[in-house]
């Protein structure tokens, strides 16, 4: 239960949880549209007034005394106070006759930042709605179980039914939901006594569904342990969907971009618009410039070469996700988590099954059945995009070599230059002072006026494209409705927000891309369609406040930077600091003491121990089964 629904003891009965969630909401939206205020009109007003009342009489008395030697006569006053009056009421109606032109401007902008507040969170879920809709037969149930297994406060009934739907079992339904009712009241001796007693016959159906579904069923696991989503921790989000989204933009095709992309950036503008703060780490260099130089362009290198890196396989889940949208691959669970040799084998089959399909269709069209043509014609656009698709994965590889040449000479520049330095020159330090090679502390966060702007561009992109009117669905009750948006227009949402939060949080630097990926996103599982603007903008703030800050694996990393990139031998200071600054884990920083750092006898570190799988171009089969099909199309 987030903390803005804890009742607390001074509370009056009438002041609901829901109220309180209102009152909140509506303080965080007068607080964001403040930053584009400034100042009150009203204060505005006392200001002129003042100045062109008692400060302007003190100020002439004052001057005609010093400059004459005596007081001001009464014709003195009466010009000074004519003077005062008539500057005074054209100064208020000047000012009066401005804020009521911005106070419209001001509304406009509440408005859309009430709008901006309200309508994510539904897209979000119109969003996850598309996934599911994208999907066939039995992955169709299991993203649908996944989903409702990822709401922490899912009900006994709820977590019945998405085990319903994954094991297909209704015994192992009713006790997997049994198991989550004595959670709910803390009877973990009962827990244990189910979980020994029907581990044997439960484990089985996970072993045999992980392959198809690994995130769901390890979800479900957790279910049957007796553990629920921790909103604490977050969720995990999905890695280099920036990079996609940053594809898209750049080569003008949306299919690089998939469904789950788009939720990702949904969940990080509403994560930055309700106050999240991503912290970042990072090494800066700071002495003698050569080095330093050597510094600055053996990191741009390092990023350049993770950056291609991620290219490659978010080219590859682009092409797998759209034939598994295009019920080309019998791929069954989405392609998170899956290697690159794996998703290049998926493609690859499908594609060739896709144009053997093409050739029996153009065959069938010769002997007469001319109702295969619309089919023809589909599969043949698939086809085209999939080629497509398959050639910016092609070029992304390729890309990685030379990415991985750059990097090395990079290294060995760096190598040269530090070598004939002392190791008090180049070892990481820890005590006062701004010279020598430190951890860079920073953050990525929106300010209040930042907000204000970001909801201004998304709630104009909004107006433009109607989205927010809702239609006249009604589901099982009349209050509620669904946000109606199709996948055209839900990726474009997802370019409008890149575009929007680009300027304040620099989402295209890798440093930034890298500390959203390690980071998890706040769990927004909570928000319901029908919630006012108020209510959402009040439980987003307390979901992004649950989220604890771990920075043990990005300070592990960079210890592993430090050690192998850069030769910096690990001392036991910097150790204890990293452990006692950031939580790294003892154990993973002893392990990197033993790296040899010799580097007369240790060789550079080669970056394609783990090759990328060989691509290649396109194969010749399928350009001939397109060829086909466009020539029987055309007749």
């Amino acid at each position: 239960m987030p903390p803005t629904l804890r009742r607390r003891p001074q509370v009056a009965a009438s002041d609901t949880p829901q109220v309180r969630l209102e009152r909140e909401g509506r303080d965080e939206i007068r607080r964001i549209t403040a930053a584009v205020e400034k100042v009150p009109w009203t204060v505005s007003l006392l200001q002129i007034l003042w100045t062109a009342g008692p400060v302007t009489l003190l100020g002439a008395w004052g001057g005609y005394l010093l400059g004459y030697g005596k007081a001001p006569t009464i014709e003195n006053y009466i010009f000074f106070i004519s003077f005062t009056v008539i500057t005074g009421i054209f100064g208020v109606l000047a000012n009066l006759l401005h804020h009521l032109t911005r106070g419209r401007r001001v509304e406009r902008t509440s408005q859309r930042i009430e709008r901006v507040i309200k309508t994510l969170p539904e897209l979000l879920l119109a969003t996850r709605n598309l996934i599911v809709e994208s999907l066939d037969g039995d992955a169709r149930r299991r993203e649908a179980a996944a989903m409702l297994l990822r709401k922490q406060d899912l009900s006994p009934a709820g977590v019945e039914l998405a085990a319903l739907e994954l094991l297909d079992d209704p015994e192992s339904a009713r006790l997997i939901g049994q198991i989550e009712v004595y959670r709910r009241v803390g009877l973990h001796a009962r827990i244990s006594d189910l979980f020994t007693t029907y581990r044997e016959r439960i484990e089985p159906q996970f072993g045999e569904l992980f392959d198809l579904a690994p995130q769901a069923i390890t979800l479900l696991r957790e279910r049957f342990e007796g553990r629920a989503p921790d909103p604490r921790y977050g969720v995990a989000r999905d890695e280099n969907f920036i990079e996609r989204v940053m594809a898209a933009i750049e080569s003008d095709n949306d299919l690089l971009m998939t469904l789950q992309d788009v939720e990702e950036m949904v969940i990080l503008a509403f994560e930055l618009i309700s106050g999240r703060e991503i912290p970042v780490l990072s090494f800066e260099y700071r002495g003698r410039w050569k080095l330093a130089r050597a510094f600055d362009n053996l990191e741009e290198a390092r990023a350049r070469h993770r950056i291609a890196q991620a290219t490659g396989l978010s080219r590859l889940k682009a092409l797998n996700t759209y034939l598994t949208e295009r019920s080309v691959t019998p791929l069954a669970e989405s392609v998170s988590g899956q290697r690159a040799d794996a998703l290049l084998a998926h493609s690859v089959t499908a594609i060739d099954d896709l144009s053997a399909r093409i050739d029996a269709q153009v065959r069938a069209i010769q002997n007469g059945r001319k109702e295969q043509r619309q089919t023809l014609r589909e599969n043949a656009e698939v086809l085209t995009n999939a080629i497509k698709l398959y050639k910016s994965v092609s070029s992304a590889y390729e890309s990685v070599g030379r990415s991985h040449a750059h990097r090395l000479r990079m290294a060995e520049r760096w190598e040269a230059l530090s070598a004939n330095l002392s190791d008090s020159t180049t070892r990481l330090r820890l005590g006062p002072g701004r010279r020598g090679l430190r951890i860079r502390e920073s953050k990525i966060a929106l300010d209040d006026e930042a907000k204000a702007e970001v909801c201004k561009l998304l709630g104009r992109h909004m107006e433009k494209a109607n989205i927010g009117t809702f239609r006249d669905r009604l589901r099982q009750a009349e209050r509620d409705t669904q946000l109606s948006v199709g996948v055209d227009t839900a990726k474009r949402v997802a370019v409008e927000i890149f575009l929007a939060l680009e300027p304040h949080v620099q989402l295209s630097r890798p440093a930034v891309q890298r500390a959203i990926n390690s980071s998890n996103a706040a769990d927004f599982g909570q928000l319901e369609p029908n919630l006012s603007a108020a209510a959402k903008a009040a439980m987003g703030s307390a979901m992004v406040r649950e989220i604890e800050i771990d920075l043990s694996r990005t300070a592990e990393s960079l210890a592993l930077a430090l050690v192998r990139h850069y030769r910096v031998a690990l001392e036991p200071a910097a150790m204890a600091f990293l452990q006692r600054q950031y939580g790294a884990r003892e154990a993973t920083l002893t392990m990197l003491t033993n790296v040899n750092l010799e580097r007369s006898e240790t060789p550079n570190v080669s970056y394609l121990s783990m090759a990328p799988p060989a691509v290649g171009t396109p194969h010749r089969q399928w350009y001939r089964a397109l060829v086909r099909a466009r020539r029987h199309l055309e007749k």
